[in-house]
């Protein structure tokens, strides 16, 4: 014995068909969008980098002069006020070590050209210290802190902001060693 099904039965199922399809339809695009800024957004976050870094060397250059060349180190500050009576100060000190994409992955190996081995730096980083300094200062602190972030001299970072840093680490402001620090101090008094 069958059963005489409604026709409304049949159009529902229809219905749920046509908007499973439009919903795999739509997840494909929403995919092919997520892969197409996937693609983009590096591109545009190193040019923000390095625009931000060409910024706070422009003013270095202008409050200090040029970066001396033996200074490995760089000293960021972002300091930033509210519009109460609060106040966030970050402060980062780092060699800013080339890792990762900071090498150029397409440069050809010396085993595979004719050119003698020491005449190819496959270990020259394709970045500025700049550009990494201020990367690191944005994964330290966000993008919030970037917004006043700039470069000091050492004598500066030390004269300005060593009140705020460990005592042990006021002392090594002279001595050549690999050093990374940084730190967040915020505070409001309303």
């Amino acid at each position: 014995m069958t059963e005489n099904y409604p026709d409304e039965f049949f159009e529902e199922a229809e219905r749920k068909e046509a908007l499973k399809t439009h919903q795999e339809a739509f997840a494909y695009l929403d995919n092919k969008e997520e892969n197409k800024f996937q693609k983009i957004l590096p591109q545009k976050t190193k040019d923000a980098y390095n625009l931000i870094a060409e910024y706070c060397m422009k003013e270095y250059n202008e409050t200090y002069g040029e970066m001396p060349e033996d200074e490995y180190m760089r000293f960021l500050v972002g300091d930033y006020f509210g519009t109460g009576n609060g106040r966030t100060l970050c402060v980062l000190c780092s060699q800013s070590m080339p890792y990762g994409d900071d090498y150029d992955k397409t440069a050809p190996h010396p085993q595979n050209m004719e050119q003698e081995a020491e005449e190819i730096d496959l270990y020259e980083p394709v970045n500025s210290q700049e550009y990494r300094a201020v990367r690191e200062f944005h994964q330290k602190f966000g993008s919030w802190m970037l917004m006043g972030v700039r470069f000091v001299s050492r004598e500066d970072f030390f004269e300005k902001y060593g009140h705020l840093l460990p005592s042990s680490l006021v002392e090594l402001k002279d001595k050549s060693c690999y050093l990374n620090y940084y730190s967040k101090l915020h505070f409001n008094f309303s």
